[in-house]
């Protein structure tokens, strides 16, 4: 079996021998020659597909190395616009640095239990807004009394009197928080706290990576150095058999034309990246930052609904004595249901007990007329 090769493999036209006599009369004995020029056609027509598709070939490598060209000559113009312009991994770095130090600023030095104190709290609340609808579904039933013991004498005790007082004060604290939660109450609001509390990050990360790029060290010097670097490693290319372009500027276009076979791993380089570099691009994005919050607060302020919310501690109230009249209604529809069986099953006794008499009647009244007979 004949091994295959990379790249064209055309068929090698088969020779014959010098001596024409070795071959094969056919059975008639007329030497034909139509074989072999099929045979010279077909190997014609395939070296004329195969230098076709060679030249296609040769005509997209050479597109793609212009291109290739053109990428390099933008991504050195961007370079020398500004070095660490492609340098994202120290940025996001520099990103990353600067939350997780808000996150540990945040973090409590001491760690605390995260539901019980909020259970506790709770429980409080519904105790004390239980003991609240007690005391006004009192005062409703006085109300609703009248004069009818206006003659008799009141007895209140010093204990009744402080938790009374203590109630009061309790609904007033609440109704003045109530009417303080309402100023901010919406999706108007909402929506404005978030966006503060994202300008706010957005302030300290701008602030840690504006630090960071003042503590490092770039400019001229880098770009010299960069410069000398590049001469270093295009010599050093040239001795190894690369092919490598440089500029005018002493730079390498493209610096893929260094690599060689295998992995290619370099250590990472670089200072911060281009976030903090120039002044007035920090300047413009922050302008299209507040623009942005401006609409939002806008559009959700026209939202805004007219009117307040009903007092929470009359719903809940309210909530509590509708509760207890639906526990009442229960228990009198559940008696009512179990006299309605014992009636029902009592009606059937009696239906059973007097069918039994009649049948017997019956059986006495034939019986007796037999005798008769």
């Amino acid at each position: 079996m004949q091994s295959m090769k990379f790249g064209l493999n055309l068929q090698k036209k088969k020779t014959t021998g010098s001596n024409p006599m070795l071959r094969r009369a056919n059975a008639f004995g007329d030497a034909s020659d139509d074989d072999e020029e099929q045979e010279e056609q077909a190997l014609q027509d395939q070296s004329k597909k195969a230098q076709k598709a060679k030249a296609q070939v040769n005509r997209q490598l050479s597109s793609y190395n212009t291109m290739t060209k053109k990428i390099a000559e933008q991504q050195a113009k961007a370079l020398e616009e500004d070095p660490n312009i492609f340098d994202y991994d120290a940025v996001y770095d520099d990103l990353k640095e600067a939350e997780n130090k808000k996150k540990e600023a945040v973090k409590p030095s001491t760690k605390k239990a995260k539901y019980i104190s909020g259970l506790l709290e709770m429980a409080e609340i519904r105790k004390r807004d239980r003991v609240l609808a007690e005391e006004k579904k009192v005062a409703r039933e006085r109300e609703a009394e009248g004069d009818e013991f206006a003659d008799k004498d009141v007895y209140v005790t010093e204990a009744f009197k402080k938790q009374k007082e203590e109630l009061e004060r309790i609904e007033r604290e609440e109704k003045e928080r109530e009417a303080k939660a309402d100023k901010t109450r919406g999706m108007d609001q909402f929506y404005k706290r978030v966006l503060e509390r994202k300008e706010a990050e957005h302030q300290a990360l701008m602030k840690a990576v504006a630090e960071k790029s003042k503590n490092r060290s770039s400019g001229s010097q880098t770009t010299t150095t960069d410069q000398e670097d590049d001469l270093k490693l295009a010599e050093k290319a040239s001795k190894e058999g690369k092919d490598v372009m440089v500029n005018d500027n002493n730079e390498i276009v493209d610096k893929r034309q260094l690599l060689g076979a295998g992995l290619n791993i370099k250590p990472k380089f670089g200072t911060l990246g281009s976030l903090a570099a120039s002044d007035d691009r920090i300047k413009e994005r922050m302008n299209e930052y507040e623009e942005y919050k401006r609409k939002k607060v806008e559009e959700y302020e026209s939202r805004r609904k007219q009117g307040k919310n009903s007092d929470e501690r009359e719903r809940l109230s309210k909530e509590v004595e509708r509760q207890m009249m639906e526990a009442k209604r229960r228990e009198k529809e559940e008696e009512e249901r179990k006299q309605k069986e014992f009636e029902e099953k009592a009606t059937a006794k009696r239906t059973t007990e007097d069918a039994a008499m009649s049948a017997r009647d019956r059986y006495l009244a034939r019986k007796k007329q037999k005798l008769q007979e």
